[in-house]
């Protein structure tokens, strides 16, 4: 008889308990996950004595155990494939910024001064487009713009950098962006 008190006194506590917890969540998006979380607490606590007597709880405990063992796994894997995304991510963004010192270092060996440089790679590490705005003027000194006959200014060295660029790095002339400032 005390062990039936004791199964009740623990069902009803625990209702009262799950009852205060649910009131008190700060958003009623939260309920639904809380109360299928306390109705499958509530089924193992009503569970486990019916199955003391038939002798089977350690095989529920075994489960339960089981089932975690399980949900932890997956977790870890859920981890994993995030840190492997965020260390792709790291590695693409290294690869940029080493190609944009390259293209600045031969943007200096041509004469220009590089402004801004932006590298883009796809997921597979290939360059995909370079957009590069230099100045013609290196330390006070202006090289004059040759223009052509349709109005429109050109920088020698930006010609024959963007050349390199395609050469270089196999892309097309519309992949790659080169304007002197």
């Amino acid at each position: 008889m005390e062990l039936v008190y004791t199964w009740v006194k623990n069902i009803v506590c625990f209702y009262i308990f799950m009852n205060i917890i649910i009131h008190l969540l700060p958003k009623d998006s939260y309920r639904k996950y809380v109360r299928f979380f306390s109705g499958m607490l509530l089924m193992i606590l009503v569970a486990t004595p019916v199955l003391s007597v038939l002798g089977q709880e350690e095989v529920l405990m075994q489960k339960i155990s089981q089932a975690g063992f399980f949900q932890e796994l997956d977790n870890i894997k859920l981890d994993t494939a995030h840190l492997e995304q965020t260390q792709k991510k790291a590695y693409l963004q290294e690869y940029e910024r080493a190609i944009e010192m390259d293209i600045e270092r031969i943007a200096q060996g041509k004469g220009l001064n590089p402004l801004k440089t932006e590298a883009r790679l796809s997921e597979d590490y290939q360059v995909e487009s370079i957009v590069l705005e230099v100045s013609d003027s290196k330390e006070g000194i202006v090289v004059p713009k040759v223009s052509l006959g349709d109005d429109s200014l050109k920088h020698p060295g930006a010609d024959e950098l963007k050349q390199e660029l395609m050469e270089f790095y196999r892309l097309e002339e519309n992949r790659i962006t080169v304007s002197v400032q």
